[in-house]
């Protein structure tokens, strides 16, 4: 089976991926890529793991490392719709090969770009979305693309721009960048505003911006 093909079967069968999850420390991470669970244990219900298992025996342990942890977070907010809601929604988006690349590949390729697992929890958020029908293909796709701008700094200009409703406080940097995503509403006199910090600007919260903040970032979301 294709990687992608893994990860599919992993997100319709991956019940034990909440257990494993519970503690993602390096002993819990360690345990499974050396498959200390042996073939009849979790990397059978987790046939994605068996990526970072590969890694780890052929040398690249750092990269098994981050792989693995990762998809954890990923999975552990998938597994929060119902095996019945995952199953319907893969057997209606994944039954070509065009739903699969479409839905598959974009998550798998997200999470191999992404370097923190806040934000593999982030995109199993979105996921998550998508498979219960509270976005649709585009809203995902959209946030799949903030998603990957995302870092410490920037999460934390969020948390200033959305945390209070009506109240937004950010660095102008931030809020360029944020703007041109559409996670907020930047305003400036002079056309000189995106090199400059000292020109005059407003800066506004959008309902986009605020139900990313909520959904994604914040995790208020029920499915």
């Amino acid at each position: 089976m294709s990687i992608t093909g893994n990860f599919i079967t992993t997100i319709r069968n991956s019940e034990q991926a909440l257990e494993l999850g519970k503690d993602m420390g390096e002993v819990a991470i360690d345990a499974i890529l050396a498959d200390k669970f042996g073939v009849d244990g979790a990397l059978k219900d987790i046939p994605i793991l068996n990526v970072a298992v590969s890694l780890y025996r052929a040398g690249n342990k750092v990269t098994a490392y981050f792989f693995a942890k990762n998809m954890l977070a990923f999975l552990l907010e998938v597994d929060k719709v119902p095996a019945a809601k995952r199953i319907e929604f893969l057997d209606k988006n994944c039954a070509n090969e065009e739903g699969v690349e479409n839905v598959g590949e974009v998550a798998l390729m997200i999470l191999d770009k992404i370097d923190h697992p806040r934000l593999a929890t982030m995109l199993g958020r979105a996921f998550a979305l998508l498979t219960v029908g509270e976005i649709i293909q585009h809203e995902f796709d959209i946030y799949c693309h903030a998603i990957k701008i995302m870092n410490p700094y920037i999460l934390q200009q969020m948390k200033q721009a959305y945390q209070v409703r009506g109240m937004i406080a950010m660095d102008l940097p931030a809020a360029n960048l944020l703007a041109n995503y559409g996670l907020i509403r930047l305003e400036t006199e002079g056309v000189l505003a995106r090199v400059s910090i000292g020109i005059p600007h407003t800066l506004e919260q959008n309902s986009f911006g605020q139900k990313f903040y909520d959904r994604i970032i914040i995790g208020r979301a029920s499915y």
